[in-house]
């Protein structure tokens, strides 16, 4: 990647002191990889990052603690082909009941292979199968991986089994944007606040206007299509919440979504949605309105590649161009 677009270095840590890679050795051990330089993501286990079966957990090292702190979940949505809407033909991984471990809800993710994941030189890939969706046939997989020249990122791979339905599109989303609060969505020529965007929104559902096509998104050098999300407040964590689990508990970070220049489909598009009440409760989010939801659709294609990163430079640090469009009150 083009040098203007910086990978900013989270906290360091000692999980694995020769290498910087934090690995499960066995299956009974908390299932969480990633680097204690950057970004750690896990699947549900005894021990791991907390959180709804169905879904992939994404943080950060800690080294004080010397463990993975949440911020985010990532939800596996395979849309298939056929009549009606899409979303009549999507499915959702942590919503959709589990028939391998009936009456939970959310499918089941399992690491598959070796446990503590494939080590090929500065590269790390763990394969997570998810178990097959009833609602609409579909049966996926992914490989996730990282990098210790980009401890930021994880790059998630999709595919599906050849008893799957035909997949129209195979979209990973971002479910948790309310934690850290994300106001903030940079586009190429403009920041959205979802404030303004969901101005005069008083229910306690989800609300959402149009997607975003491929025009709008910021594009590196290299032609990858990227889109940045971040906070409005200058210290998340400072802001009381009466609530366990809604509390955030980390460092202010800037998350965003990088489509590599290949795997970039014409149909590409960002969709967002907000909340203005946490989800499944009726408290009020601190602040106003912010994106739950944060994700790019585009059709499918086998191997396809999407990129999630947290980081903690700003998102003008990560892209010098959008210092233009920084909002006044911005820190």
């Amino acid at each position: 990647m083009a040098t203007w677009f910086l990978l900013a270095a989270a906290a360091m840590g000692s999980a694995s002191p020769t290498s910087g890679w934090i690995r499960p050795v066995s299956d009974s051990e908390a299932l969480v990889w990633g680097r204690t330089d950057g970004v750690v993501f896990g699947i549900p286990s005894d021990g791991g990052m907390p959180g709804p079966r169905g879904l992939v957990r994404i943080g950060i090292w800690n080294a004080e603690t010397e463990k993975p702190e949440l911020i985010n979940f990532v939800a596996i949505e395979p849309v298939v082909a056929g009549g009606g809407s899409r979303f009549q033909r999507m499915a959702f991984s942590e919503l959709e009941p589990s028939m391998l471990d009936a009456p939970a809800r959310g499918k089941r993710l399992s690491a598959v292979g070796d446990v503590c994941g494939t080590l090929e030189g500065d590269r790390l890939t763990v394969r997570i199968e998810v178990e097959p969706f009833t609602a609409n046939g579909a049966h996926v997989y992914l490989l996730a991986t990282m990098s210790s020249h980009a401890p930021d990122e994880v790059a998630f791979q999709v595919f599906h089994h050849d008893d799957s339905a035909p997949i129209e599109e195979h979209t990973l989303t971002a479910t948790m944007g309310n934690y850290e609060r994300l106001r903030r969505l940079w586009l190429a020529d403009r920041v959205i606040d979802s404030r303004k965007l969901y101005a005069g929104y008083d229910g306690d559902a989800f609300v959402e206007r149009d997607a975003y096509p491929l025009s709008d998104t910021i594009r590196t050098p290299n032609g990858d299509a990227l889109v940045v999300a971040s906070s409005d407040e200058s210290d998340p964590a400072s802001v009381a919440i009466d609530h366990p689990w809604w509390r955030y508990k980390s460092v202010k970070l800037t998350q965003y979504w990088r489509v590599p220049a290949a795997h970039v489909q014409p149909d590409l598009r960002v969709r967002v949605n907000g909340r203005r009440v946490y989800w499944a409760n009726t408290l009020e989010i601190p602040g106003g309105i912010s994106f739950e939801n944060f994700e790019v659709r585009q059709r499918y294609a086998p191997g396809q590649v999407s990129v999630f990163g947290l980081s903690r430079l700003t998102p003008w640090q990560l892209v010098p161009s959008l210092a233009g469009f920084l909002p006044e009150e911005a820190d």
